[in-house]
């Protein structure tokens, strides 16, 4: 079996596809768990848990990609990020910063590429090159909170940089 190609959209499906997608990014709370929310989060938020943290997480994942992360800004610090010659994880970092940014298709969101820093609550630390999002019309992202993606983490403890990971 191959891959059929087929002719590309007319410009009308294109933009109803768009209408899903801005569809989805303006979903309420209520809206997002029930229709791709997991069955945990729809559960348990059904049962009385807390579940703003992890509705937050889902969401940010589902919006803007599965290495992307939504922490209160305090606990993010960011720089620029340096390029290394010879350097694999720098290299695939660029090439998925750049395709990230070519392909965004909402206007409102302005990325950067960063060397980004988070603490954790409980006290664990990650660090590395990726994107941090200055910019988004996703109106679910809390006041005083930050999105970001860490690409190419960078291993302090051994001084080496892990492989490069495709955000989307």
């Amino acid at each position: 079996m191959e891959t059929k190609v087929v002719k590309m959209a007319s410009k009308t499906a294109i933009c109803e596809s768009m209408k899903k997608l801005i569809a989805i990014r303006t979903m309420t709370a209520d809206e997002f768990i029930e229709t791709h929310g997991s069955g945990t989060l729809r559960k348990n938020k059904r049962i009385g848990f807390a579940w703003k943290l992890q509705y937050l997480e889902e969401r940010t994942v589902f919006e803007f990609g599965w290495k992307f992360e939504c922490v209160a800004r305090t606990r993010v610090t960011f720089g620029d990020a340096i390029t290394e010659g010879d350097n694999h994880a720098i290299t695939e970092a660029g090439w998925h910063i750049d395709r990230y940014i070519s392909r965004s298709i909402f206007p409102e969101d302005i990325v950067e590429t960063k060397y980004i820093i988070v603490e954790y609550p409980d006290g664990k630390k990650k660090e590395g090159v990726g994107i941090i999002m200055r910019q988004t019309s996703a109106a679910f992202i809390p006041c005083g909170h930050l999105v970001f993606a860490i690409i190419a983490e960078f291993d302090v403890k051994n001084a080496a940089w892990r492989s490069a990971e495709n955000p989307f």
